[in-house]
């Protein structure tokens, strides 16, 4: 306890280092985690108001994919961050605005398949926590747990939802009148309660589903049981975070599902260091002019003024990854646009020699666009917004090809091809998860249902692959993957959005490899 007062007084100290600036931070964004397909790598979801964030890794033993994509219909940009199957379950993560020196850490346990979504904002007060916890912390109590907050930020929240029936109390400490400590105490037999539901509805609804045949009432149960599901599941991950901010921070999040009878938690609140006051030094000042040179599309100067951030005698050793990262950012928007530059020049010499034909214009407009666009996601302009319409104004007519290679994921490697994959793509409105097509019964019963929403497009050959082509005035909302029912593979589903994102190819034809999961 007396190297928590410390630390706590220490800090307190630094407090006038809380200017009226807005300082970069990060808080999770359960709301927003998401199932997604990555083949059996892991990833993180940053959204933020800003299309300028650079990301890094610090703890990376392979090549991480980091990729923005755009602009939700919120207002918030979307970044991903992909880790590989086999690199670190524990990625630490830095983050900054380009041409700031200004970042935010975290650190997250990711799993397979699953984006793990942070919001990265801008605050005037950013908070972080420190886990004190030590092995002789524990709670009396055999049907509660405890969580205790220090800290000497002032009117401090602690909160978690009610239906927690979690009791919270705060009081100032008695060793020192600047500090308070918040107790949350949670009666574990709530989250117990929740866990068991999730587990009896899952048994009822597997041993349904199990069944060779289903009459139409239990058709109906079963949807039912997959909804009750689906609310016991939502139930339970709204109990387990307990949330806490005070005016002007960002939020942090606890999560307390493995808090058990007796156990206790103990954190130190703290005011986040500002390391420096903005753009007074070097590295600063050369991060700045990088920052509004890459904005001005001018790529080959900003990159010249991060290499002198990076060179400057006052630059801070933990910065260096995210201004190497800027550098990166340069080097690709470089070579994006010289090769747009050359594929424009090509049509326009075909046009003016009269020797063009629509597949040559064709093919490369189509490539045109592709190196556009991620110039336009690397920094989103106008210039290059109009520029893509423009190419894909010449290529209306032209039907998407998508060439799939499907083949077999087992967890950490690859296994034969699949034959016999029925393709069919979804053209409803309302959205839909992977989690809707849980079993080809279940598909067949959506089918007798709601057929006019889906068309298969194609199978794939002994080889495992399938070749199909799509209307670029109707692109379906998904594509979903069907194996052979007497198979032992889940079916797969990817929206259209994700599924283009992720392949390879040219705007007029895209290739995808496929990892299919056996059950």
């Amino acid at each position: 306890m007396k190297r928590l007062v410390w630390i706590l007084l220490i800090t307190w100290a630094t407090l006038p280092l809380w200017a009226q600036s807005e300082y970069i931070s990060n808080s999770r964004y359960i709301e927003a985690d998401r199932i997604e397909n990555l083949s059996g790598n892991s990833g993180l979801l940053l959204l933020s108001k800003h299309n300028d964030l650079i990301i890094s890794i610090t703890n990376s033993a392979k090549k991480v994919s980091i990729y923005p994509k755009g602009e939700r219909p919120d207002g918030y940009y979307e970044y991903c961050v992909i880790i590989d199957a086999e690199d670190t379950r524990t990625p630490k993560v830095e983050v900054s605005r380009r041409g700031s020196v200004y970042k935010t850490e975290l650190t997250q346990t990711v799993k397979p398949d699953f984006l793990i979504a942070y919001r990265i904002e801008e605050v005037q007060k950013p908070i972080r926590m420190d886990d004190q916890t030590t092995s002789s912390d524990v709670h009396l109590n055999a049907e509660e747990a405890k969580i205790e907050f220090t800290t000497t930020i002032k009117n401090l929240k602690v909160e978690c939802s009610p239906k927690l029936e979690a009791k919270v109390s705060t009081h100032i400490s008695r060793s020192d009148p600047n500090i308070s400590i918040t107790t949350v105490v949670i009666p574990v037999s709530v989250l117990q309660k929740a866990q068991k539901m999730i587990e009896s509805t899952h048994k009822k609804h597997d041993e349904l589903d199990n069944k060779p045949e289903h009459s139409e009432e239990e058709w109906e149960r079963l949807d039912s049981l997959q909804n009750e599901v689906d609310k016991a599941k939502a139930f339970f991950e709204e109990l387990v975070y307990v949330t806490i901010y005070a005016e002007s921070t960002n939020q942090l999040a606890i999560d307390i599902r493995d808090m058990g009878p007796r156990s206790k938690k103990c954190y130190a609140v703290l005011p986040l260091i500002i390391e420096k006051n903005v753009f007074v030094t070097e590295c600063s000042m050369f991060m700045s002019e990088g920052g509004k040179l890459f904005g001005m599309r001018k790529y080959k100067d900003a990159r010249i003024a991060y290499e002198n951030a990076l060179k400057s005698k006052d630059v801070v050793v933990n910065m260096r990854p995210n201004i190497q990262e800027s550098i990166t950012q340069c080097d690709t928007c470089i070579l994006y646009e010289s090769l747009a530059a050359m594929a424009i020049k090509k049509i326009s010499e075909m046009k003016k020699n009269g020797t063009a034909t629509q597949d040559e214009v064709a093919k490369y407009a189509s490539a045109a666009i592709e190196f556009m666009q991620v110039l336009n996601t690397y920094n989103p302009d106008e210039f290059y917004i109009t520029r893509i319409k423009n190419m894909k104004n010449m290529l209306t007519d032209m039907p998407l090809k998508i060439k799939f290679a499907i083949v077999e994921w087992k967890t950490l490697h690859e296994g034969s091809y699949i034959p016999n994959v029925e393709v069919w793509g979804y053209y409803g409105t309302p959205y839909v998860s992977s989690n809707t097509f849980s079993s080809d019964k279940k598909f067949k019963k959506i089918l007798s249902k709601e057929g006019f929403n889906y068309k298969q497009i194609g199978v794939s050959n002994k080889q495992g692959i399938v070749e199909i082509e799509l209307d670029r005035t109707n692109l379906p909302e998904g594509i979903l993957f069907r194996p052979d029912s007497e198979s032992n593979i889940k079916i797969a589903y990817m929206s259209i959005a994700d599924l283009l994102r992720q392949a390879h190819g040219t705007y007029m034809e895209k290739q995808f490899r496929l990892r299919m999961y056996t059950k």
